[in-house]
């Protein structure tokens, strides 16, 4: 049976509940512009010729890869032709949601936010259809009429996770993964993810790591496909949303994640997403 495929979305937030899913075939689109969710993202490749950022390092894509993208990490799609289909499918998770269908013993969300968890899987073919034939049946729950639609998604989900997570933490059923990273581009997102309270500068950066601006902001693009400027922006805003949502007060939001003030902070969320600090919030409490 031909399984349902969804019109391309280019909004990146979910609506009320727990998951969304997508199946998307293009063979239009010109590219994906870096970004982030408050979400955890599953993505499965079925074709096309992509490549995938993530966090500076390049992933060269092959049919059956998923992708396991937590909420503090900006990623992006790059289409390198458009002869070939592009086709994936997308599931989006709510993440208190996956952590009310763990169990003590085990935590589902740890192949998104494990320390030694991995970013891209590639796993044997039949794992691959196993993944593929739960996405599927999330799919198909879109035209389900009969009893215990709740049940059947979270047992899809679940089902679908333990798959995940045993192919996250087996090394003997992953499979190596092509890889393009730099060890500077690295150091320097370690960098800012551990002074993002600070103002950091290009000139600070080049200081720090012995190289001149032009040298640095090239190196950079390259592999992150954003400057240095624009990443640290997003990166701030990134903590200024989980803080917002930990209740911190939002008058002291821009001072922990390194603003000049509260005016420039503003400005900068409103522009990334299009709603104010505490619109976001209250939208996020609802």
């Amino acid at each position: 049976m031909k399984m349902k495929t969804h019109k391309y979305l280019t909004r990146q937030y979910m609506l009320p509940g727990n998951h969304e899913i997508f199946h998307y075939v293009n063979n239009d689109l010109a590219g994906i512009n870096l970004h982030h969710h408050d979400f955890y993202e599953c993505y499965f490749f079925i074709s096309g010729d992509v490549t995938y950022l993530i966090e500076g390092k390049i992933y060269c894509l092959e049919p059956g890869d998923i992708i396991l993208i937590n909420s503090k990490e900006l990623h992006q799609a790059i289409i390198n032709s458009k002869d070939v289909t592009y086709e994936r499918i997308v599931l989006w998770i709510d993440r208190s949601f996956l952590k009310e269908i763990s169990t003590m013993e085990t935590d589902l969300s740890l192949c998104f936010e494990s320390l030694i968890r991995k970013n891209v899987l590639r796993a044997n073919f039949e794992l691959q259809q196993n993944i593929r034939s739960l996405l599927n049946k999330l799919i198909s729950l879109e035209e389900y009429k009969g009893i215990g639609y709740e049940l059947l998604y979270k047992a899809y989900i679940i089902e679908l996770m333990v798959h995940i997570n045993n192919i996250t933490f087996n090394d003997k059923i992953r499979l190596d993964v092509n890889i393009k990273k730099s060890n500077l581009i690295d150091g320097i997102i370690k960098y800012i993810n551990e002074h993002i309270e600070e103002d950091i500068t290009v000139d600070e950066l080049s200081e720090c790591f012995y190289l001149s601006k032009f040298h640095l902001s090239r190196e950079f693009k390259k592999h992150t496909g954003t400057t240095i400027h624009r990443y640290i922006i997003q990166k701030k805003l990134i903590e200024a949303k989980e803080l917002i949502l930990k209740d911190t007060p939002i008058t002291s939001v821009y001072k922990q994640c390194g603003f000049g003030d509260y005016s420039n902070f503003f400005r900068a969320f409103k522009n990334e997403y299009g709603v104010t600090p505490k619109q976001f919030y209250e939208a996020m409490i609802k």
